[in-house]
């Protein structure tokens, strides 16, 4: 099992992968901004779109 990639130690399936996949909502900033970083390091654009606020969607086009 692999450390999740926001830097915590927990296991990616135990951490970011629950808020990435949908499964929970991130319950602070800081849990938002490492699930964040954590789709970003796996490839997952769809998140860090629908966790962007959609005035500044444009720019990620």
């Amino acid at each position: 099992m692999t450390n999740c990639y926001c830097g915590s130690s927990k296991t990616f399936e135990n951490c970011c992968k629950i808020y990435i996949k949908g499964i929970q909502k991130p319950t602070t900033a800081e849990a938002l901004m490492r699930s964040r970083y954590s789709a970003f390091a796996t490839g997952e654009a769809d998140y860090l779109v629908a966790t962007t606020h959609s005035s500044s969607r444009k720019f990620h086009k």
